[in-house]
């Protein structure tokens, strides 16, 4: 091979190489600080560094990386420790779902001076005794009153849809018409391939595609039945479609998060802390080879 052929091939890959980035959709890419609580937030932001993620998805609620009574003086300690390594804080987990809590106001307000983008609402519940339709509509009043206190910010809700038997937008469609008219520049859908895949069966692609032009975040993990009962596995070893993660990551609005959630090793263990590290980083090489992010 001459030196021309040689150069010809090092621009072709290059060539290739700037293609794929720009064609690609997803990302940045996140994980759940959920199993991460029991570290300090530099080894967080370490931690990060070192498995190839943009940054995080916080848990700013109560029992997280962050109380919420705390959030003026602890969210920007943990921004600041991300910001070292050039890490963000993309998404935080919240207990927020109504604009009527003072405590609210004070965590949104906070986590939008720090230009965090997403907030991702805590769960609306159905009581199984009543009318279903109705709270579906009252859940919905509520959830557009948080959209109108959102008005003077500039960070984003998140609803995820999430299988249960009482959890509104466990179905999708519901999560559907919670988000009915609602900006999305103010609320938007979190779209977990897992909890459609475990509520939705065969019906994902509609499931996506119902959700697909105002989805905010994409969340991933996976899942295998045993019996009756759902439980989490490392992904790409479940019932999660390698399809669906295709075409999510083919669909889905240029520059959208998408949040690595593992589920398999138990957070609330600190004896578990190295398992669950373990764990992330082996979903995250799992995350490269199934959607080459």
């Amino acid at each position: 091979m001459n030196r021309r052929q040689l150069l010809a091939i090092i621009g072709a890959a290059a060539h290739a190489g700037t293609a794929r980035s720009e064609d690609r959709r997803v990302g940045p890419v996140i994980t759940f600080g959920k199993h991460l609580q029991w570290l300090s937030f530099d080894e967080v932001a370490a931690f990060l560094e070192e498995h190839d993620f943009d940054g995080i998805e916080a848990t700013v609620r109560k029992g997280g990386q962050v109380e919420p009574d705390r959030v003026e003086q602890d969210l920007p300690r943990l921004v600041e420790a991300l910001g070292k390594r050039n890490k963000k804080v993309v998404v935080m987990a919240t207990d927020v779902n109504s604009a009527e809590d003072a405590l609210t106001r004070r965590v949104i307000s906070t986590a939008d001076s720090l230009e965090i983008p997403f907030f991702r609402m805590a769960y609306y519940r159905y009581d199984l005794q009543q009318p279903i339709l109705a709270q579906l509509e009252s859940h919905r009043e509520t959830a557009l009153r948080l959209g109108e206190f959102l008005e003077d910010f500039r960070i984003r809700g998140l609803y995820q849809n999430h299988a249960g038997p009482a959890l509104v937008g466990a179905s999708v469609w519901d999560q559907h018409r919670l988000l009915e008219g609602i900006p999305e520049q103010r609320i938007t859908a979190a779209f977990d391939v897992r909890h459609a895949t475990v509520e939705g069966g065969r019906s994902w692609p509609l499931l996506w595609r119902l959700l697909r032009d105002r989805v905010g975040c994409i969340y991933v993990k996976d899942f295998r039945w045993n019996g009756r009962q759902a439980v989490n596995v490392p992904l790409g070893k479940g019932q999660v479609d390698p399809d669906l993660l295709r075409m999510v990551s083919a669909e889905v609005a240029p520059g959208t998060p998408l949040s690595l959630h593992m589920e398999y090793v138990d957070h609330r263990d600190p004896g578990k802390k190295d398992e669950n590290m373990r764990a992330i980083a082996a979903d995250r090489v799992a995350l490269r080879q199934l959607m080459d992010l």
